[in-house]
């Protein structure tokens, strides 16, 4: 019984990482060129390797070989390279084999899965690797987080680490909880807006979902239709939900989508009453900007991808464009000169919820699911591995992290010592965290390991707005599902009552 719950759960993760990965991993095509300046942060006296994959103190004969495989995508490698040549400096005992490869997610569970020439540490994007933790296939990183990298008067990892991914990092193996992940990086989004256009015409950034919408129209009067308000990535699935999840938040706040996330009942889906009631405000919302009726779009969005709505923006065929805290550094080499990128936070929604003392609104960002690292627990080199992830942790390195992807890490360092090598793009997406409160949906209660409650449990919504499919609103949406919810509860919770 027990090697069939394993095959069955083989074949249920092998199915996650493909359509979780279609949804999630829009960081795609990142870029592995080496950028000026890098190898200034080397550690000094370490080589690497002209391709880069190679990275050692000396010599590589008689050490102990740690390989990370990483998805070389968004974050691109740089940051990386950089840590690596710090890690053989202060542990000259091994090197390092960097593997990039853009498409790594998908692999990921049949190398687990097989124990078929395993690295010794993985960085994947987004998915569910609890369901990895289940078959057995993770080492626990408890003692990574125990580390105090910053030294013994430091705090450990764990206590640096953001409360959201401390909650997130635990999951169950089949016999016992642990913490079989540790955090890549902290997703910031909002909407990349043309700072040059803005500043040529008078734009003023919005601050509520009217002003955007009379923004939208005054980008067309302002250019004769010849700049579109938005181009959006229609097959790469995940961006919209960005924006939708967003206003949610806004409107329900982040203990509204906890409560939701505890799916302590049915009624969760339910949309005359909270949290469901914020869902169906959200995609009201989404659905006054990118709805069927409305014309704020570039021609053609929704046939493209992550990479062509991007090229679209910075070509100027669109004025903004949903997107995240990595678009610069995945972009690096594509943004024209003198193209000035910026970052806005979503505008509030005119019913979100407000501070009562200040009576302004309250703001929050949206996080997305995060990308994670793992050790396998049969990988040949997993103490080395755990090693280098607890050096991650150091402040320093933090920082490298920062300085080299415009990005944060989950974790509380201080940027300041960076700030002046950061683009203003960098500073946005900076000021957008020191602002706002961050929350990733985790699943959580009794039924945290019912992989039947999701969201969105009768298709993606925004395709279905954005297209007014079969008559298809908000309300219609909502109410649909929650009936399927009613519909289908009991034979999605029975067994784990």
């Amino acid at each position: 019984m027990r090697k069939i719950k394993k095959l069955l759960l083989f074949v249920l993760v092998a199915v996650m990482a493909f359509s979780t990965f279609g949804m999630t991993a829009c960081k795609t095509g990142g870029k592995n060129k080496v950028r000026e300046g890098v190898t200034d942060d080397y550690a000094e006296g370490i080589t690497v390797s002209d391709n880069g994959k190679e990275v050692y103190k000396e010599t590589k004969e008689g050490k102990t070989r740690i390989k990370v495989s990483y998805t070389d995508a968004g974050f691109g490698s740089d940051w990386l390279r950089i840590i690596a040549t710090h890690f053989v400096a202060e542990n000259p005992d091994y090197w390092l084999f960097l593997d990039g490869d853009p498409g790594l997610t998908s692999l990921v569970p049949t190398q687990l899965g097989s124990s078929v020439n395993l690295s010794d540490l993985y960085l994947p994007l987004a998915h569910d690797w609890q369901t990895y933790a289940l078959n057995g296939w993770l080492e626990d990183l408890s003692d990574v987080y125990a580390a105090k990298p910053d030294g013994e008067d430091g705090k450990t990892v764990f206590d640096k680490m953001m409360p959201m991914w401390q909650q997130n990092c635990y999951a169950y193996d089949g016999e016992k909880d642990g913490m079989y992940a540790y955090p890549w990086s902290l997703g910031i989004t909002g909407i990349a807006y043309n700072g040059s256009m803005f500043e040529k015409y008078g734009w003023e950034v919005p601050q509520t979902v009217p002003e955007l919408i009379a923004l939208c129209d005054r980008i067309k009067a302002d250019t004769n239709g010849g700049v579109a308000p938005f181009v959006y990535p229609g097959i790469t699935g995940g961006y919209f939900d960005f924006m939708g999840m967003a206003f949610w938040m806004q409107y329900s706040g982040i203990d509204g989508l906890k409560k939701y996330m505890n799916y302590e009942s049915v009624e969760v889906y339910n949309p005359d009453k909270e949290p469901g009631k914020g869902k169906l405000e959200a995609l009201k919302a989404f659905n006054s900007i990118f709805g069927p009726d409305k014309d704020y779009s570039l021609e053609g969005s929704m046939s493209k991808n992550a990479q062509e709505a991007q090229m679209s923006f910075l070509r100027g065929e669109a004025a903004m464009n949903i997107n995240a805290s990595w678009l610069e550094t995945e972009m690096i080499e594509d943004i024209p000169e003198g193209f000035n990128l910026r970052f806005m936070p979503y505008p509030y929604l005119e019913n979100a919820k407000k501070d009562p003392e200040t009576g302004k609104y309250i703001s929050v960002n949206y996080a997305t699911n995060p990308d994670f690292m793992i050790v396998p627990k049969a990988a040949p080199q997993k103490e080395g591995a755990k090693k280098f992830l607890a050096f991650m942790s150091k402040d320093d390195m933090l920082r490298y992290f920062t300085k080299w992807t415009g990005s944060l890490r989950p974790f509380e360092y201080d940027v300041e010592p960076v700030m002046d090598n950061l683009s203003t793009f960098a500073k946005d997406v900076i000021k957008i965290n020191e602002t706002a409160e961050s929350y990733f949906p985790i699943r959580t209660g009794k039924y945290k390991t019912c992989m039947d409650l999701q969201i969105w449990i009768t298709g993606y919504p925004y395709t279905l707005l954005v297209q007014g499919k079969d008559g298809m609103t908000p309300e219609r949406y909502c109410r649909g599902q929650y009936l399927s919810a009613k519909e289908d509860w009991q034979s999605w919770t029975g067994s784990l009552i």
